[in-house]
């Protein structure tokens, strides 16, 4: 019984094509920041970009640090890109959202750690 649900979940566990995942980001971006149809196609294109840069980075297997330098480079190219579809004020709402997200993820990061020092620090008592 064990053993068929380890399969089932293996089989639907299937990893997203960049054409999915830039459907997906683009969907997210429409609704959060609301596109008109030609921007959506030209965003979905972007983030497509994006998708297969960032599938082929994460197939090389790279060092941590040029796998860092290499995403800077890549999410700066593609607001330099978006700069070209969004006019300022939803191009200034992306900016908000990204950051908030960046924010919401250090705050997990720093509670994590937290929680893990605390523990260290317990088990040594």
């Amino acid at each position: 019984m064990l053993h068929l649900s380890v399969m089932l979940c293996a089989q639907e566990y299937k990893r997203k094509t960049p054409e999915e995942k830039a459907k997906k980001y683009t969907s997210e971006m429409a609704a959060e920041i609301t596109l008109e149809k030609k921007q959506e196609e030209q965003i979905f294109l972007i983030n497509l970009d994006v998708s297969k840069h960032f599938d082929s980075l994460y197939a090389s297997k790279p060092e941590k640090d040029l796998l860092r330098k290499v995403t800077i480079d890549i999410l700066k190219n593609r607001d330099v890109e978006f700069r070209k579809v969004l006019n300022s004020e939803q191009f200034l709402r992306f900016d908000d959202i990204q950051r908030e997200q960046r924010e919401k993820k250090q705050k997990e990061k720093l509670e994590k750690e937290r929680l893990e020092q605390e523990g260290k620090i317990q088990s040594e008592k």
